[in-house]
């Protein structure tokens, strides 16, 4: 279990490391022409190798999670073999003829961080954990109450 996690942890930090070096990268420019040549043939294959496979190293995290999660029985079956499914997608990836595969990988891991969330703060029982649910109950009934409110209105404005 440990070796699970530490591979776990060295995933996510390189996977938050190459989102960082790609936010900050374009901040670099160069003034010389022969230096900018440089630094281009310097920083574009790393660039490339880190950013356009970047699914790679968030499909290995998302798999040893829930492989974790799994032995240990800490999350819902059906949340872990959707990250099962997500993280295999996203390792796949990095075939050239399964390179489709990113696209799901990245909008599959919404789905699965959005609901990995929900069951967290679901069945945390810390004050703050507390506040967000009643924050986000809350906003749900204000929703609902505008959305009721223009639906009002615009049957009023039919009749």
């Amino acid at each position: 279990m440990r070796v699970i996690k530490n591979l776990g942890i060295a995933a996510g930090l390189l996977y938050v490391f190459t989102d960082i070096f790609g936010i900050l990268s374009p901040l670099y420019v160069p003034t010389n022409s022969s230096q900018a040549a440089t630094v281009w043939l310097t920083i574009s294959p790393v660039f490339e190798a880190l950013f356009e496979r970047v699914e790679v190293v968030g499909g290995i995290w998302v798999l040893l999670v829930t492989w974790g999660a799994l032995l240990v029985g800490r999350f819902p079956r059906a949340l872990n073999y959707l990250g099962v499914v997500i993280g295999g997608a996203g390792v796949l990836s990095l075939f050239p003829a399964l390179e489709v595969l990113g696209s799901g990988f990245r909008l599959g891991e919404m789905v699965w961080f959005g609901w990995l969330g929900i069951f967290v703060l679901r069945s945390s029982q810390s004050a703050v954990a507390r506040r967000l649910r009643a924050f986000f109950v809350a906003l749900a009934s204000y929703v609902r109450a505008k959305l009721s409110g223009k639906e009002a209105r615009a049957m009023d404005q039919e009749r």
